[in-house]
């Protein structure tokens, strides 16, 4: 229905967006990793949506690459996997991260993410593993290291204050 949208950034935060696209102001969800990747407000900007169609309302999701909201409605078909913890897998860990834990069984990796317990995690690696087989991921941008550094950051600095890592 809505492949992507192209206008000016409006407003940013880790968990939306408000983008102005002919005069009208779409709230977009967002993984908190594309949040690092937004330009300042005023600026043009690219999104890629996915729009979820629900009794009472519409959302609109939005992703950095065709790749991962293509993921992300790959996520929504496991059981017991909804938006939220599909946004909260795609905010803490790249596309190919994410890749590799499922194809290496990684637990302790998936089970890191919150809302994801250990039943999630069997469940996405049993659901995902042979669908993520074959699937190619298109370059994003070159900037996951950076993203990877900036959540790495944010963690050490929660832990510091005396969060738990979860």
């Amino acid at each position: 229905m809505l492949s992507f949208l192209q206008g000016t950034l409006q407003e940013c935060s880790p968990q939306h967006v408000i983008v102005e696209a002919m005069g009208l102001g779409f709230y977009i969800h967002i993984p908190a990793s594309f949040y690092f990747q937004m330009p300042p407000p005023g600026n043009p900007v690219t999104i890629h949506t996915f729009l979820q169609i629900r009794d009472d309302k519409l959302i609109l999701y939005g992703f950095r690459s065709n790749d991962e909201r293509n993921f992300f409605k790959m996520l929504l078909n496991v059981s017991g996997i909804g938006p939220k913890i599909a946004l909260a897998l795609l905010g803490h860990l790249s596309l190919a991260e994410v890749a590799s834990a499922i194809a290496q069984e990684d637990m302790s990796t998936l089970t890191s993410i919150p809302g994801i317990g250990p039943k999630t995690a069997r469940r996405l690696i049993y659901e995902l593993k042979e669908k993520l087989a074959g699937w190619q991921l298109e370059a994003v941008s070159g900037t996951e290291g950076i993203i990877t550094d900036h959540w790495q950051d944010v963690q050490q600095a929660l832990t510091a204050l005396g969060y738990s890592s979860q």
